[in-house]
């Protein structure tokens, strides 16, 4: 009977709260339910520990429920706390605050209403004993806060009730002592000899509706026998019970019939609760000690929802400076034509002219870069043969001399046929000027053990003995450059919820510049690399400014505006002689052609390094820059090691020239670890194999 009674309280006394409240003047008008800061129709959704099988609440208060958790017996659940518990309304999170159990909780009262039939069958059943052993096992549950009303028939007085004068009597108290012997005296000198139980559960109604509507409030109606007195009728009663906020009604049937009296359990089903049949005295306490206990152990679960985003973006540098610079850029003339496996096709990376009239207006001063420059080699070779008559070149063509091309002089030949064929037909170079070798491996061949290798040693060498046709490749342009490399976003973010998703705009002036965006948490720190937005393009905006968007797992949006500013500072080479600071000028060198593993400088080195120390003789305020690089073959260690070598003996021949201007001469080796080209292409692992010489200084008008 207990584990009856308390799953009955469970189903039908406890999940209230996906049931529509009502205003307590009869009236079918929604009161809206707390749920922080913002109104919304969704309701509120509790999960607890997997050992619940059944979990229902109440919301008694903003940001407070009453929850009842119940386990496979339908026993009550005790010892829960914060990590127990998850509420949601909507796509909303709360944040649980403090899980208390109801009966140390001093904030929210029960309120209780029990209607007992005190009429005089209940001595000639002998059932008046085990009544007030069960009451008992209520009086237990009942603290100074709570809220208990009794009702009991009585013949010598009435009790008015909705305007009509009805035998009953009414007592409020949570004293144990008071409630025992107004009990007590009930039963001893005050049994009926009529019964009026409709009239007590239309006073116990008027009480419910008499207390606040927030709160929970329980009727319990005893019967001990067939209604035959009362003046009230069931219908009113019915319509009086059901719009009740948070109100259940629960009834005890101690009367002879064998089946449930039909308005009990009609009544109790109306108001959210049932009934039970007690069938013998014995059966009353087993069932008052089950509601006590279902009454007792529940939880005070206050909460709040999350908050939405907060969050910061920082913005670095304050300042970016864009100059304007002359270049002077001497390339180096890289004098290899690499070709696929097993191929002796010109491949289409080389710009090939379509014919004689195409050579006549090619210029390589107009070409821009490094790789611009190698991309035209056979171009700019053929314009320096027409331009020097007397100069000859030798082509030697080579193979990786394994797998498919193991031997394969032939192979090699047909390479530098095709190389002749361009020069002479394109450039009418005549054929007495291009003489062509055949071999296996170039004479100083990269390694052979990997295809990085044997891809560099598919090739055909163009050597001569004129200076001017393998000579750097001149060119002079103005030139954008920045002393910043990136800007740094810093978003820091607070998201009760969790991020769903993040986003970063960068703006100039008002322009979308670039957005970075992803899941989850932001980083720490977000880079955008200054050079991606061209120089050019950014020297037109005056400040730089970033925008962050949070969107949290609920779809709480936080937009937030970075909280400085970049300002972009352009100085233009007319402002610089305006200032008369002269012009600034960069000079750029690239040594090219040490031989793999080699930090030899060889004759075409030695030509260029002889004109650097011509410059610097003539500017010795020059800020020199030397930094040696490697391909990125072997091991990163051992090239950096041979990158700092090939450093030291660009800056020993300077030294050795008298050339010394302390705090303005810096060298450097970077091994692999800053490619100038890329690695994955032979010629770029050939022109990273060399030291760079960079000189700025501020040149008169």
């Amino acid at each position: 009977m207990k584990r009856c009674f308390l799953a009955a309280l469970l189903v039908c006394g406890l999940l209230l709260i996906h049931t529509p409240a009502w205003s307590t003047d009869g009236t079918d008008t929604p009161q809206s339910s707390p749920a922080d800061d913002e109104t919304t129709a969704a309701p509120l959704a509790l999960q607890g520990p997997e050992t619940a099988t059944a979990l229902s609440f109440q919301e008694v208060a903003a940001g407070k429920l009453v929850v009842s958790a119940r386990d496979q017996t339908d026993a009550p659940i005790l010892g829960l706390g914060l990590a127990d518990f998850r509420l949601s309304q909507g796509n909303r999170q709360a944040k649980i605050l403090s899980v208390e159990p109801l009966e140390t909780d001093l904030d929210i009262p029960l309120n209780i209403v029990l209607v007992v039939d005190n009429s005089f069958s209940m001595k000639q059943r002998g059932a008046v004993a085990p009544l007030m052993e069960a009451l008992e096992a209520f009086y237990q549950t009942v603290r100074p806060i709570d809220n208990i009303h009794a009702v009991v028939f009585d013949e010598k007085q009435t009790m008015s009730v909705g305007g009509q004068d009805l035998r009953l009597n009414s007592f409020n108290s949570a004293d144990i002592g008071a409630l025992r012997g107004f009990f007590e005296t009930s039963f001893q000198k005050g049994l009926t000899t009529g019964t009026y139980l409709y009239d007590g559960v239309a006073a116990g109604l008027e009480i419910i509706r008499s207390m606040p509507a927030k709160e929970n409030k329980f009727l319990v109606v005893f019967s001990d026998g067939k209604d035959l007195n009362s003046e009230v009728k069931t219908d009113r009663l019915l319509d009086a019970a059901g719009p009740i906020d948070n109100f259940t009604a629960y009834a005890v049937d101690f009367t002879p019939a064998a089946t449930t009296d039909p308005f009990l359990e009609q009544f109790a089903g109306v108001a959210g609760g049932r009934t039970w049949k007690a069938a013998s005295a014995s059966e009353l306490v087993p069932i008052f000690e089950a509601f006590a206990t279902t009454i007792l152990h529940r939880y005070v679960v206050t909460y709040r929802f999350l908050h939405a985003p907060e969050g910061l973006l920082g913005l670095a540098p304050s300042q970016v400076t864009i100059e304007e610079i002359t270049t002077l850029d001497s390339a180096p003339l890289l004098n290899h034509i690499y070709f696929a496996e097993g191929q002796s096709e010109l491949p289409p990376k080389y710009q090939l002219l379509p014919d004689l009239a195409a050579t006549k207006t090619f210029d390589d001063k107009e070409l821009r870069g490094v790789m611009e420059k190698y991309a035209h080699v056979l171009n700019i070779i053929g314009k320096r043969l027409r331009e020097h008559a007397d100069a000859k070149v030798t082509l030697v063509g080579c193979n990786a001399n394994v797998g498919v091309e193991k031997g394969r002089q032939d192979l090699s030949n047909s390479r530098a046929e095709a190389v002749r064929a361009y020069l002479r037909y394109i450039w009418s170079i005549p054929a007495e000027r291009i003489q062509i070798v055949a071999q296996n491996l170039p004479s100083a061949p990269s390694t052979s053990r990997n295809p990085e290798g044997q891809a560099e040693n598919r090739r055909v060498e163009i050597l001569s003995d004129h200076p001017a046709i393998l000579d750097t490749v001149q060119s002079t342009y103005f030139q954008a450059v920045t002393d910043t490399e990136k800007i740094l976003l810093r978003p820091e973010v607070s998201a009760e919820a969790g991020v769903a998703t993040w986003r970063v705009d960068l703006y100039g002036n008002d322009t979308p510049l670039a957005v970075r965006e992803g899941q989850g948490d932001p980083p720490s720190e977000i880079d955008f690399a200054v050079e991606a937005f061209g120089l050019d393009r950014l020297a037109g905006f005056e400040t730089l400014a970033a925008r962050l968007t949070i969107t949290d797992k609920e779809g709480k949006v936080l937009e937030k505006e970075s909280d400085d500013l970049v300002e972009v500072r352009y100085v233009q080479r007319k402002q610089q002689l305006a200032e008369r600071q002269g012009y600034r000028v960069r000079e750029k060198y690239a040594l090219i052609l040490f031989d793999y593993d080699s930090d030899e400088v060889k004759d075409r080195n030695q030509i260029i390094m002889n004109r650097i120390i011509q410059r610097l003789q003539k500017f010795p305020e020059a800020q020199v820059t030397i930094t040696g690089h490697t391909d990125n073959i072997g091991k990163d260690d051992y090239n950096l090691a041979l990158s700092d070598r090939r450093a030291i003996v660009v800056n020993d021949q300077i030294a050795l020239a008298g050339i010394s201007a302390p705090g303005k001469l810096s060298y450097s080796g970077a091994g692999p670890f800053a490619p100038l080209y890329d690695n994955a292409l032979p010629e770029g692992r050939a022109l990273n194999r060399t030291v760079t010489v960079a000189l700025e200084y501020a040149a008169p008008e």
